[in-house]
C-alpha cells in the first residue's frame, strides 16, 4: 500500500478567477490539477502551459507560480511523494478522456477533512493513476516539452520551422502535432503566434515611443508587417496602431 507512506498531506483549491499565484516553493512534492482556465505554470527557468485537464507535478523545493490572463482554478495536493514520484523537474500530464484524474482530485478536496485512512485510500488511487499515466506518456511528453521549449526560445526567428521541429522528435509529424495539442491545448502555430503577439504587446507597452511597429514586428519574427497586423488584431482585438496609441496615452497620463 502506498497510502500509509504519504505524510503531511495538504489539499487546497484556488479561488474562482485567480489570475496570478505568486512564486513559492514547498518542502514536499506538489501535484496541481487545473479545473478550468488557460495559462502558464512557470519556474524561474521555464514556462509550462496549462489547460483544463492539465496535471503538473512539481518536485520538492522547486520555485513555481501560475498565471492566466482570464483566470484559472486548480486543486493542489502536496505530500511526501518523492519516494513514489521520482522526478527532479516538473512533469506535465494530460487527464484521460474520462477525466479520471480530475474526478479523483475533486474527491480528495471534498474529503480533505474526512477520516485519515479513508482520505489516504483516495490519495493512494490518485498516485497510482499518476504513475500509470507517467509511464504511458513520459516518452512522448519529454520530446514535446523540448519542442515547446525550443519554440519559446526561438519565436523571434522568422525562419523558424515548426514542421522540422516536430519531425526531429522522432515521431510522425501528425502524431507529434496531436500530442503537442494534447499537452498545450493549442496547435504548434497557435502556440507560436500567441508567444509572438504577447511579446509584441510587451514591446509596445515598454518601447512604444522608441521602436516603430515595423521594428517590433521584426523582433517578434514577422517580416511582413501586414501579416503581423492581421494576426495581432485577430488575437488582441485591436490593430497594433490602436494598441500603440493607447499605450502612448497611458504613458502621458503617468
Amino acid at each position: 500500500m502506498i497510502s500509509g507512506d504519504i505524510m503531511n498531506l495538504q489539499i487546497n483549491c484556488t479561488q474562482d478567477g485567480t489570475k496570478k499565484y505568486p512564486l513559492h516553493k514547498h518542502n514536499e512534492h506538489e501535484i496541481m490539477v487545473y479545473l478550468w482556465g488557460e495559462g502558464y505554470m512557470h519556474t524561474p527557468d521555464k514556462e509550462y502551459p496549462f489547460v483544463p485537464g492539465s496535471i503538473i507535478i512539481i518536485p520538492a523545493g522547486t520555485v513555481h507560480g501560475s498565471v492566466s490572463e482570464e483566470g484559472f482554478r486548480n486543486i493542489s495536493v502536496s505530500g511526501e511523494f518523492r519516494h513514489l514520484l521520482h522526478i527532479d523537474e516538473p512533469v506535465v500530464l494530460s487527464d484521460n478522456e474520462r477525466m479520471e484524474g480530475t474526478l479523483i482530485a475533486k474527491l480528495l478536496y471534498e474529503n480533505r477533512f474526512s477520516e485519515k485512512n479513508y482520505l489516504m485510500s483516495i490519495c493512494n488511487t490518485f498516485v497510482h493513476f499518476l504513475l500509470h499515466n507517467m509511464n504511458v506518456k513520459d516518452s512522448v511528453a519529454n520530446v514535446i516539452n523540448k519542442v515547446i521549449s525550443d519554440i519559446s526560445e526561438n519565436f523571434y526567428d522568422c525562419n523558424i520551422c515548426l514542421s522540422e521541429m516536430l519531425k526531429a522528435t522522432g515521431y510522425a509529424e501528425d502524431y507529434a502535432r496531436q500530442h503537442f495539442k494534447r499537452i498545450t491545448g493549442k496547435t504548434p502555430i497557435e502556440f507560436l503566434t500567441e508567444i509572438r503577439i504577447k511579446h509584441a504587446c510587451y514591446l509596445i507597452d515598454i518601447y512604444a515611443g522608441v521602436l516603430s511597429l515595423n521594428q517590433i514586428a521584426e523582433k517578434c519574427g514577422y517580416i511582413d508587417y501586414v501579416y503581423f497586423s492581421k494576426k495581432f488584431k485577430s488575437y488582441i482585438g485591436v490593430s497594433p496602431v490602436e494598441y500603440k496609441r493607447k499605450a502612448l496615452s497611458i504613458k502621458e497620463i503617468l
